[in-house]
């Protein structure tokens, strides 16, 4: 009788120590208007930590702060996003904004000249691309925020 107490005792904490090591996402008040416009984007990107870029496009989960055009499992970065990355572009808030505005006019000017690029979907309301970055930030180094 004792071993199957100690046993029961054992098996609880087991499950108690698991639930508590997966922790949960918790997104600050204004990251979570920008998790409901990230849902536009999922047709071509990803946003988890865990898996790996989509054909159509880089995964995102931690693009805040990365240097353009650089994620490894992406090999068809466009003409664009390549001349951005050698250029040193970082992701910054003031550059995803610019960039989800108007991505083919954002890397014309980081180019310095017009150049191909896939992606033509454009944010135009400011305001859903400063969620689209409150988003990013808080997802940024934390995998459990898929």
């Amino acid at each position: 009788m004792l071993l199957k107490s100690m046993m029961a005792g054992l098996a609880v904490a087991v499950v108690a120590a698991g639930t508590a090591a997966a922790a949960e996402c918790v997104l600050p008040a204004d990251a979570q208007p920008g998790k409901a416009v990230s849902a536009q984007c999922k047709s071509c990107h990803i946003f988890e930590a865990d898996k790996p870029s989509r054909p159509t496009g880089p995964n995102l989960h931690d693009v805040f702060g990365r240097k353009a055009g650089t994620r490894a499992d992406f090999p068809k970065y466009s003409e664009g996003m390549q001349g951005a990355s050698a250029k040193g572009l970082v992701w910054t808030d003031d550059k995803i904004i610019e960039y989800l505005a108007d991505p083919k006019a954002f890397l014309a000017k980081v180019n310095g000249a017009d150049v191909k690029h896939a992606m033509f979907f454009q944010l135009k309301d400011e305001q859903k691309r400063k969620d689209m970055v409150a988003f990013l930030k808080a997802i940024k180094d934390k995998p459990e925020c898929n």
